[in-house]
């Protein structure tokens, strides 16, 4: 396991968490973990299923998972979603869809950085790690590229890790129409969940998703517990 130290200047106090957290949906601890985490640790997002942590009471914390039907048209969706990927699905009959296509995400990293502005470590990193574990799913007109969906699968569930595309396209919801393209090869593929990460956004509610409450975990001062909000934590002996 790697860490890194967060400051927390206005109290002029830090703790440590997982240094690859703000890349990957969810984190995870062991057991065993816990005799060597640093200290003052404080550790979010971790998945439901986890036996460590204390489950999370913020609503932006919540699950949204699709339980996967035999078919794509039994999913539990709203019924406006049903009608906007019928629009969709229209607008993006010309569309080109490349599995896995070389450079994706350099070609198109662009514009997540023009929206995030990460700065150059933190997204060499995140390129790293995601074209280490991650597919995509890219969306061309003609020639042109257009959108890139990225995702990942890990024994039968798929986590949704997002789409970096061109605003001048925004009529056509390329996100949108990739996600349904990939739910639907999940499906086909006998994948049982797809996961649309937590976080309260609404286009991820429009698919009939179960919410489950994610943990976090943490070794703290009263004072850094304090300033983080959080009431459930181990405190520093």
């Amino acid at each position: 396991m790697e860490f890194k130290k967060i400051e927390i200047r206005e109290i002029k106090k830090y703790y440590w968490t997982l240094k690859d957290i703000d890349f990957i949906p969810y984190s995870w601890l062991n057991e065993k973990d816990l005799k060597d985490l640093p200290k003052p640790f404080f550790l979010g997002d971790i998945h439901p299923d986890c036996p460590i942590g204390f489950k999370s009471k913020d609503k932006e914390d919540y699950t949204n998972i699709i339980k996967l039907p035999h078919i794509f048209e039994e999913i539990k969706m709203k019924k406006e979603l049903k009608k906007d990927l019928r629009r969709i699905e229209k607008k993006n009959f010309d569309l080109r869809i490349v599995l896995n296509e070389k450079n994706a995400l350099e070609n198109s990293k662009k514009w997540f950085l023009e929206l995030w502005k990460e700065n150059k470590k933190d997204f060499d990193r995140r390129l790293k790690l995601w074209k280490e574990s991650c597919y995509t799913i890219s969306a061309c007109l003609k020639k042109e590229l257009i959108g890139v969906h990225i995702a990942k699968q890990e024994n039968k569930t798929v986590y949704y890790f997002g789409c970096w595309w061109n605003k001048k396209y925004s009529n056509r919801s390329v996100p949108t129409f990739l996600l349904k393209k990939d739910i639907e090869n999940a499906i086909k593929r006998k994948i049982k969940f797809y996961d649309l990460e937590r976080g309260d956004e609404s286009y991820k509610k429009k698919w009939g998703v179960v919410e489950k409450p994610t943990k976090y975990y943490a070794i703290l001062s009263k004072e850094i517990a304090d300033y983080l909000g959080i009431d459930k934590y181990v405190k520093i002996k």
